[in-house]
Protein backbone atom coordinates (compact mmCIF):
# COMPACT_ATOMS: atom_id res chain seq x y z
CA UNK A 1 0.00 0.00 0.00
CA UNK A 2 1.31 3.80 -0.87
CA UNK A 3 2.58 5.52 2.05
CA UNK A 4 -0.03 8.08 3.07
CA UNK A 5 1.54 11.49 2.60
CA UNK A 6 -1.14 13.98 1.78
CA UNK A 7 -3.33 15.37 4.85
CA UNK A 8 -7.07 13.79 4.82
CA UNK A 9 -8.86 15.60 2.60
CA UNK A 10 -13.29 16.39 2.96
CA UNK A 11 -13.22 13.79 0.05
CA UNK A 12 -10.27 11.36 0.98
CA UNK A 13 -11.14 7.70 0.35
CA UNK A 14 -9.39 5.24 2.91
CA UNK A 15 -6.65 3.52 1.19
CA UNK A 16 -7.05 5.45 -2.02
CA UNK A 17 -4.02 8.08 -2.68
CA UNK A 18 -5.39 11.63 -2.63
CA UNK A 19 -4.78 13.55 -5.99
CA UNK A 20 -1.81 15.47 -3.78
CA UNK A 21 0.16 12.40 -3.42
CA UNK A 22 -0.74 10.22 -6.52
CA UNK A 23 1.56 9.67 -8.62
CA UNK A 24 -0.12 8.07 -11.53
CA UNK A 25 -2.37 9.28 -13.97
CA UNK A 26 -4.90 7.61 -16.15
CA UNK A 27 -5.87 9.36 -19.09
CA UNK A 28 -5.70 12.85 -20.46
CA UNK A 29 -2.60 12.67 -21.88
CA UNK A 30 -4.19 15.51 -24.80
CA UNK A 31 -4.47 17.89 -22.18
CA UNK A 32 -1.00 16.96 -20.56
CA UNK A 33 0.82 17.80 -23.63
CA UNK A 34 -1.31 21.06 -24.10
CA UNK A 35 0.17 22.33 -20.60
CA UNK A 36 3.17 21.12 -21.25
CA UNK A 37 3.99 22.81 -24.26
CA UNK A 38 2.13 25.93 -22.79
CA UNK A 39 5.27 25.88 -20.60
CA UNK A 40 7.78 25.26 -23.07
CA UNK A 41 6.64 28.20 -25.39
CA UNK A 42 5.92 30.51 -23.10
CA UNK A 43 2.60 30.71 -22.75
CA UNK A 44 1.12 29.63 -20.01
CA UNK A 45 -2.02 31.43 -18.98
CA UNK A 46 -1.68 32.30 -15.39
CA UNK A 47 -4.98 31.13 -14.29
CA UNK A 48 -6.32 27.91 -15.91
CA UNK A 49 -9.92 26.25 -15.20
CA UNK A 50 -9.85 22.90 -15.34
CA UNK A 51 -13.35 21.27 -15.79
CA UNK A 52 -15.23 18.11 -16.32
CA UNK A 53 -16.74 15.50 -13.87
CA UNK A 54 -15.85 14.64 -10.27
CA UNK A 55 -13.23 11.91 -10.29
CA UNK A 56 -11.64 11.88 -13.74
CA UNK A 57 -8.31 13.03 -12.87
CA UNK A 58 -8.25 16.89 -12.47
CA UNK A 59 -7.18 17.01 -9.89
CA UNK A 60 -4.23 14.54 -9.97
CA UNK A 61 -3.03 16.14 -13.50
CA UNK A 62 -3.13 19.56 -11.80
CA UNK A 63 -0.49 18.55 -8.75
CA UNK A 64 1.42 16.77 -11.95
CA UNK A 65 1.84 20.21 -13.51
CA UNK A 66 2.96 21.88 -10.58
CA UNK A 67 5.29 19.05 -10.30
CA UNK A 68 6.52 19.61 -14.01
CA UNK A 69 6.86 23.46 -13.50
CA UNK A 70 9.19 23.34 -10.05
CA UNK A 71 11.17 20.44 -11.68
CA UNK A 72 11.61 21.75 -15.20
CA UNK A 73 12.17 25.24 -13.65
CA UNK A 74 13.43 26.66 -17.34
CA UNK A 75 11.07 26.56 -20.16
CA UNK A 76 13.67 26.62 -22.60
CA UNK A 77 15.20 23.46 -21.39
CA UNK A 78 11.77 21.99 -20.33
CA UNK A 79 10.33 18.82 -21.79
CA UNK A 80 7.67 18.19 -24.08
CA UNK A 81 5.73 15.87 -21.95
CA UNK A 82 4.84 15.98 -18.33
CA UNK A 83 7.59 15.09 -16.02
CA UNK A 84 7.09 12.16 -14.43
CA UNK A 85 6.40 12.51 -10.34
CA UNK A 86 9.27 11.00 -8.44
CA UNK A 87 7.38 9.89 -5.25
CA UNK A 88 10.49 9.49 -3.29
CA UNK A 89 11.51 13.15 -4.21
CA UNK A 90 11.91 15.57 -1.54
CA UNK A 91 10.32 18.03 -3.48
CA UNK A 92 6.99 15.74 -4.12
CA UNK A 93 7.05 14.71 -0.88
CA UNK A 94 6.71 18.57 0.34
CA UNK A 95 3.92 19.25 -2.16
CA UNK A 96 2.22 16.35 -1.06
CA UNK A 97 2.40 16.88 2.49
CA UNK A 98 0.94 20.32 1.23
CA UNK A 99 4.77 21.65 3.23
CA UNK A 100 5.98 22.95 -0.10
CA UNK A 101 6.77 26.81 0.28
CA UNK A 102 5.97 27.26 -3.38
CA UNK A 103 2.67 25.35 -3.26
CA UNK A 104 -0.48 26.37 -1.65
CA UNK A 105 -3.42 23.76 -1.87
CA UNK A 106 -7.00 25.03 -0.95
CA UNK A 107 -10.20 22.61 0.00
CA UNK A 108 -12.61 22.76 2.34
CA UNK A 109 -11.43 23.16 5.62
CA UNK A 110 -11.62 20.78 8.92
CA UNK A 111 -13.75 22.54 11.68
CA UNK A 112 -12.26 21.69 14.86
CA UNK A 113 -15.18 22.76 16.88
CA UNK A 114 -18.00 20.99 15.07
CA UNK A 115 -15.39 17.35 14.48
CA UNK A 116 -16.26 17.41 10.63
CA UNK A 117 -15.09 19.17 7.15
CA UNK A 118 -16.62 22.39 6.67
CA UNK A 119 -19.86 22.54 3.34
CA UNK A 120 -17.88 25.69 2.00
CA UNK A 121 -14.21 27.06 1.27
CA UNK A 122 -14.34 29.99 3.54
CA UNK A 123 -13.19 33.62 2.82
CA UNK A 124 -10.35 32.89 5.46
CA UNK A 125 -8.98 30.19 3.05
CA UNK A 126 -8.88 32.28 0.36
CA UNK A 127 -7.44 35.13 2.02
CA UNK A 128 -3.97 32.65 2.97
CA UNK A 129 -3.54 33.11 -0.78
CA UNK A 130 -2.58 36.83 -0.77
CA UNK A 131 -0.38 35.52 2.57
CA UNK A 132 1.08 33.42 0.10
CA UNK A 133 1.50 35.37 -3.02
CA UNK A 134 3.40 38.50 -0.76
CA UNK A 135 6.42 36.05 0.17
CA UNK A 136 9.28 36.05 -2.26
CA UNK A 137 9.30 33.02 -4.92
CA UNK A 138 10.54 29.76 -3.53
CA UNK A 139 14.15 29.23 -5.71
CA UNK A 140 12.52 31.82 -8.07
CA UNK A 141 10.21 29.61 -9.57
CA UNK A 142 6.54 29.30 -9.49
CA UNK A 143 4.26 30.16 -7.09
CA UNK A 144 1.34 28.14 -7.36
CA UNK A 145 -2.08 27.82 -6.41
CA UNK A 146 -4.75 24.92 -6.43
CA UNK A 147 -8.33 25.02 -5.22
CA UNK A 148 -9.75 21.89 -5.43
CA UNK A 149 -13.08 22.75 -6.12
CA UNK A 150 -13.77 26.12 -6.70
CA UNK A 151 -17.07 25.51 -6.83
CA UNK A 152 -17.06 25.07 -3.24
CA UNK A 153 -16.20 28.76 -2.72
CA UNK A 154 -18.70 30.58 -0.96
CA UNK A 155 -19.33 33.95 -2.51
CA UNK A 156 -17.21 35.89 -0.35
CA UNK A 157 -14.54 33.88 -1.23
CA UNK A 158 -15.19 33.73 -4.87
CA UNK A 159 -15.22 37.49 -4.53
CA UNK A 160 -12.16 37.47 -2.87
CA UNK A 161 -10.40 35.38 -5.09
CA UNK A 162 -11.29 37.93 -8.00
CA UNK A 163 -8.51 40.21 -6.51
CA UNK A 164 -5.77 37.46 -6.83
CA UNK A 165 -6.74 36.64 -10.30
CA UNK A 166 -6.86 40.16 -11.36
CA UNK A 167 -3.26 41.21 -10.51
CA UNK A 168 -1.52 38.42 -10.54
CA UNK A 169 2.63 38.30 -9.46
CA UNK A 170 5.20 37.10 -11.86
CA UNK A 171 5.37 33.75 -12.50
CA UNK A 172 1.75 32.47 -10.34
CA UNK A 173 -0.07 29.90 -11.77
CA UNK A 174 -3.33 29.04 -10.33
CA UNK A 175 -5.44 25.95 -11.04
CA UNK A 176 -9.27 25.88 -10.14
CA UNK A 177 -10.44 22.23 -10.54
CA UNK A 178 -14.30 22.39 -10.99
CA UNK A 179 -17.31 20.50 -11.95
CA UNK A 180 -19.79 22.48 -12.05
CA UNK A 181 -18.10 25.71 -13.95
CA UNK A 182 -22.22 27.55 -14.40
CA UNK A 183 -21.46 27.73 -10.50
CA UNK A 184 -18.63 29.62 -10.71
CA UNK A 185 -19.02 33.35 -11.15
CA UNK A 186 -18.67 34.69 -14.68
CA UNK A 187 -15.76 37.28 -13.79
CA UNK A 188 -13.74 34.13 -12.17
CA UNK A 189 -14.43 31.84 -15.24
CA UNK A 190 -13.46 34.77 -17.66
CA UNK A 191 -10.21 35.38 -16.01
CA UNK A 192 -8.98 31.92 -16.75
CA UNK A 193 -8.34 29.70 -19.64
CA UNK A 194 -10.34 26.53 -19.60
CA UNK A 195 -9.39 22.94 -20.31
CA UNK A 196 -12.29 20.59 -20.33
CA UNK A 197 -11.49 17.35 -19.00
CA UNK A 198 -14.25 13.94 -20.91
CA UNK A 199 -15.08 10.93 -18.80
CA UNK A 200 -12.60 8.25 -18.77
CA UNK A 201 -13.63 5.30 -21.04
CA UNK A 202 -14.06 2.07 -19.67
CA UNK A 203 -10.58 0.12 -20.82
CA UNK A 204 -9.36 2.95 -18.64
CA UNK A 205 -10.79 2.59 -15.44
CA UNK A 206 -10.74 -0.95 -15.52
CA UNK A 207 -6.81 0.05 -15.68
CA UNK A 208 -7.74 2.34 -12.48
CA UNK A 209 -9.27 -0.57 -10.90
CA UNK A 210 -6.78 -2.65 -11.77
CA UNK A 211 -4.31 -0.40 -9.88
CA UNK A 212 -5.13 -0.80 -6.27
CA UNK A 213 -6.23 -4.47 -7.28
CA UNK A 214 -9.88 -3.46 -6.73
CA UNK A 215 -12.33 -6.61 -6.90
CA UNK A 216 -14.57 -5.71 -10.23
CA UNK A 217 -17.53 -7.93 -10.99
CA UNK A 218 -16.74 -11.14 -12.51
CA UNK A 219 -19.90 -11.78 -14.85
CA UNK A 220 -20.20 -9.17 -18.00
CA UNK A 221 -23.71 -7.85 -16.99
CA UNK A 222 -21.89 -7.22 -13.21
CA UNK A 223 -19.43 -5.07 -15.56
CA UNK A 224 -21.13 -3.40 -17.98
CA UNK A 225 -23.33 -2.11 -14.72
CA UNK A 226 -20.74 -1.04 -13.16
CA UNK A 227 -19.05 1.36 -15.72
CA UNK A 228 -22.69 2.11 -16.36
CA UNK A 229 -23.39 3.85 -13.17
CA UNK A 230 -19.29 5.11 -12.69
CA UNK A 231 -20.16 7.56 -15.66
CA UNK A 232 -16.20 7.71 -16.37
CA UNK A 233 -15.43 8.60 -13.32
CA UNK A 234 -12.53 6.26 -11.66
CA UNK A 235 -13.91 8.01 -7.77
CA UNK A 236 -17.53 6.36 -8.44
CA UNK A 237 -15.82 3.19 -9.70
CA UNK A 238 -13.70 2.96 -7.03
CA UNK A 239 -16.75 3.62 -4.72
CA UNK A 240 -19.19 1.48 -6.74
CA UNK A 241 -16.56 -1.47 -6.42
CA UNK A 242 -14.89 -0.60 -2.58
CA UNK A 243 -17.67 1.11 -0.68
CA UNK A 244 -21.24 -1.61 -1.83
CA UNK A 245 -21.76 1.11 -4.29
CA UNK A 246 -23.44 -1.51 -6.53
CA UNK A 247 -25.02 -3.31 -3.81
CA UNK A 248 -26.70 0.07 -2.27
CA UNK A 249 -28.02 1.21 -5.84
CA UNK A 250 -29.48 -2.38 -6.73
CA UNK A 251 -31.44 -2.51 -3.38
CA UNK A 252 -32.42 1.38 -3.56
CA UNK A 253 -33.92 0.72 -7.70
CA UNK A 254 -35.73 -2.36 -6.42
CA UNK A 255 -37.78 0.01 -3.97
CA UNK A 256 -38.14 2.58 -6.33
CA UNK A 257 -39.51 0.30 -9.01
CA UNK A 258 -42.00 -1.54 -6.80
CA UNK A 259 -45.66 -1.41 -7.29
CA UNK A 260 -45.97 -0.50 -3.35
CA UNK A 261 -43.89 0.78 -1.07
CA UNK A 262 -41.71 -2.32 0.51
CA UNK A 263 -40.85 -0.89 4.34
CA UNK A 264 -38.90 -4.06 4.75
CA UNK A 265 -36.79 -3.47 2.42
CA UNK A 266 -36.54 -0.16 2.55
CA UNK A 267 -35.32 -0.71 6.75
CA UNK A 268 -32.88 -2.64 5.37
CA UNK A 269 -31.29 0.40 3.29
CA UNK A 270 -31.98 2.16 6.36
CA UNK A 271 -29.40 0.62 8.55
CA UNK A 272 -26.84 -0.48 6.05
CA UNK A 273 -26.03 3.58 5.25
CA UNK A 274 -27.93 5.45 8.42
CA UNK A 275 -25.85 3.45 10.90
CA UNK A 276 -23.18 5.36 12.92
CA UNK A 277 -19.64 5.79 11.04
CA UNK A 278 -21.97 4.64 7.57
CA UNK A 279 -20.66 8.51 5.82
CA UNK A 280 -19.47 7.09 2.56
CA UNK A 281 -22.88 4.45 2.05
CA UNK A 282 -24.99 7.31 3.24
CA UNK A 283 -23.54 9.42 0.23
CA UNK A 284 -23.49 6.95 -1.81
CA UNK A 285 -27.42 6.41 -1.59
CA UNK A 286 -27.86 9.82 -1.91
CA UNK A 287 -26.18 10.25 -5.46
CA UNK A 288 -27.39 7.11 -6.92
CA UNK A 289 -31.30 8.60 -6.11
CA UNK A 290 -30.21 12.12 -7.72
CA UNK A 291 -28.52 10.41 -10.23
CA UNK A 292 -31.35 8.01 -11.00
CA UNK A 293 -33.60 10.90 -11.32
CA UNK A 294 -31.44 12.79 -14.00
CA UNK A 295 -31.08 9.70 -15.95
CA UNK A 296 -34.85 8.80 -15.63
CA UNK A 297 -35.12 12.53 -17.16
CA UNK A 298 -32.98 12.53 -19.61
CA UNK A 299 -34.85 8.97 -20.49
CA UNK A 300 -38.05 11.07 -21.03
CA UNK A 301 -36.69 14.05 -22.69
CA UNK A 302 -35.30 11.82 -25.23
CA UNK A 303 -38.17 9.33 -25.44
CA UNK A 304 -40.51 12.34 -26.40
CA UNK A 305 -42.67 12.72 -23.08
CA UNK A 306 -41.68 16.41 -22.28
CA UNK A 307 -44.53 16.68 -19.06
CA UNK A 308 -42.61 13.64 -17.36
CA UNK A 309 -38.99 14.64 -17.90
CA UNK A 310 -39.93 18.41 -16.15
CA UNK A 311 -42.12 16.64 -13.48
CA UNK A 312 -38.59 14.32 -12.97
CA UNK A 313 -36.32 17.54 -13.24
CA UNK A 314 -38.34 19.49 -10.09
CA UNK A 315 -38.02 15.98 -8.29
CA UNK A 316 -34.61 15.89 -9.12
CA UNK A 317 -34.19 19.64 -7.91
CA UNK A 318 -35.93 18.91 -4.56
CA UNK A 319 -34.20 15.47 -3.80
CA UNK A 320 -31.41 17.89 -3.91
CA UNK A 321 -32.85 20.60 -1.63
CA UNK A 322 -34.17 17.67 0.66
CA UNK A 323 -30.29 16.21 1.14
CA UNK A 324 -28.86 19.43 1.20
CA UNK A 325 -30.90 19.81 4.14
CA UNK A 326 -30.13 16.32 6.06
CA UNK A 327 -26.83 16.93 5.81
CA UNK A 328 -25.99 20.38 6.53
CA UNK A 329 -28.52 20.12 9.98
CA UNK A 330 -27.05 16.80 10.44
CA UNK A 331 -30.87 15.49 10.34
CA UNK A 332 -31.88 12.04 11.44
CA UNK A 333 -30.09 9.73 8.64
CA UNK A 334 -32.72 6.87 9.27
CA UNK A 335 -35.60 9.29 9.02
CA UNK A 336 -34.29 10.68 5.75
CA UNK A 337 -33.54 7.81 3.92
CA UNK A 338 -36.96 6.18 4.43
CA UNK A 339 -38.77 9.57 3.94
CA UNK A 340 -36.86 10.19 0.46
CA UNK A 341 -37.51 6.03 -0.52
CA UNK A 342 -41.31 6.51 0.59
CA UNK A 343 -41.98 9.79 -1.19
CA UNK A 344 -39.17 8.64 -4.65
CA UNK A 345 -41.57 5.23 -5.09
CA UNK A 346 -44.36 7.05 -5.34
CA UNK A 347 -43.73 9.95 -7.60
CA UNK A 348 -42.12 7.73 -10.10
CA UNK A 349 -44.46 5.28 -10.47
CA UNK A 350 -46.99 7.94 -11.55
Amino acid sequence: MMEKLSPEQADSLPGIPDPAENPNLFGHGEQADQLAEAFRSGRMHHALLFTGPSGIGKATLAFHLAWHLLKERDPATAAAHLAAPEPGSAVWRQMAAGSHPGVLHLARPYDDKAKKFRQVITVDEIRRVGRFLSRTAHDGGYRIVIIDSADDMNTNAANALLKSLEEPPRATLFILISHSPGRLLPTIRSRCQVHRFSPLGSDVLEQVLASIGADMPMDDAGRQRLLELSEGSARNALLMTQYGGLDIAQACDSVLDARGFDVGAAGKIANAVAARGADIPFDLFNRHLTDRLARDAASAASGGDPGRARRLETLWRETGETILQAVTYNLDKRQHVMGLLNRLNAELAR
